[in-house]
C-alpha cells in the first residue's frame, strides 16, 4: 500500500488527491486538500514533507484518507506490480494481473502450445 500512497498526488486546479492508472491513465479524484495547505508554496512544502507541524500533519492525514477511498477503485497487478483501474484489471485472469500482463502470458502460453 505504500506504493499507493505515493501515486497519490494533488490536481492543483481542482485541489484534490487523486489516483490515476498506470495503464490507461484515468483518474479517480479523492477528498479536497485541507485548506490549512492551500496556496502554492505551502502546498509545495507538504508535498515534500516539508511544511509546519500543524499544516504537514493534517495534510498527511486527509492523503492517507484518500488513499483508503481511492483503494477501491484500483487493483494492484500481482505481475507488474502496477496499480490499475477496475477496467484495465483482468479479474478472469487466475494470477490477478492487469490486462497487459494476462493477454503476455496470454500470448506466451499460445506460443509453448505450438512448439
Amino acid at each position: 500500500m505504500l506504493h499507493f500512497l505515493n501515486s497519490i498526488k494533488v490536481d492543483k486546479k481542482t485541489m484534490r488527491f487523486y489516483a490515476e492508472c498506470s495503464l490507461c491513465g484515468k483518474r479517480k479524484l479523492g477528498p479536497p486538500v485541507p485548506i490549512l495547505c492551500r496556496g502554492r508554496k505551502r502546498l509545495e512544502n507538504c508535498e515534500k514533507g516539508k511544511s509546519n507541524p500543524l499544516s504537514q500533519k493534517v495534510f498527511n492525514h486527509v492523503k492517507a484518507a484518500a488513499m483508503q477511498i481511492l483503494a477501491v477503485h484500483f487493483n494492484q497487478c500481482r505481475s507488474c506490480l502496477e496499480w490499475v483501474c477496475d477496467d484495465c484489471y483482468d479479474e478472469n485472469d487466475p494470477c490477478g494481473a492487469c490486462k497487459k500482463c494476462s493477454e503476455k502470458r496470454k500470448t506466451a502460453l499460445a506460443k509453448c502450445e505450438n512448439i
